[in-house]
């Protein structure tokens, strides 16, 4: 073999090993995040609160769930007292060009006492869940089973959702819930909500200690 020869294939092994290095940089790059703004509204007694990932409540105290995809999306809300979930927004789940609002803007769930613990999951993809909507088939499920697909959901969807992204972020003015629709600029919580992203979709958990 002589040394033009050497030289040429000593380029390809070079050439195939960058090539093989960028295929996964490539896939990532294909992985499109998805970006809501999602938000849990506390009402206890006079006070009105943002309620964080992890967070007590009082038996009595009201919540208001909100969720602002950036672009059309599918949206799950999903609740569980640690015994049962709940697919909380079962008759449709197609958001497009409107904001979800739950129950409604002028709604609220009201803790009731009967569990220690309630969580709430927001899942927002571009294409719709088998997976979840296959859980709950009549709405309900064991929390056992939900859990075992939430975990799934949330690894596939793994990165820092903590982190607010800088890049500017458009929504619809309509406000669409299960009790009414409204618009989203009579409501000022709904302006302070925080931006968290997903890759390839989003999955946001809210956990809440119950004390008397």
């Amino acid at each position: 073999m002589t040394r033009g020869s050497t030289r040429i294939l000593t380029r390809f092994f070079v050439m195939a090993i960058a090539l093989a290095m960028a295929v996964p940089i490539l896939a990532r790059a294909d992985e499109v995040p998805v970006r809501a703004k999602i938000g849990i509204q506390i009402l206890s007694g006079e006070k009105v609160m943002r309620a964080k990932s992890r967070d007590r409540l009082k038996v009595g105290d009201m919540l208001r769930i909100y969720v602002h995809p950036e672009h059309a999306c599918y949206v799950y809300v999903i609740h569980s007292d640690q015994k049962t979930a709940t697919l909380l927004n079962t008759v449709e789940q197609r958001v497009q060009g409107s904001s979800l609002v739950m129950p409604s803007l002028h709604q609220y769930y009201q803790v009731d006492g009967k569990s220690a613990s309630e969580s709430f999951t927001i899942i927002c993809s571009p294409k719709e869940l088998a997976e979840v909507s296959g859980t709950f088939e009549e709405g309900l499920a064991p929390h056992v089973k939900w859990a075992a697909v939430q975990e799934g959901l949330t690894e596939q969807s793994r990165i820092d959702l903590t982190q607010v992204s800088d890049r500017p972020f458009a929504i619809a003015g309509n406000v669409r819930g299960a009790g009414g629709a409204g618009q989203a600029g009579g409501d000022p919580f709904s302006s302070r909500l925080r931006i968290y992203s997903g890759r390839s979709l989003l999955v946001k958990y809210f956990a809440f200690q119950v004390r008397p």
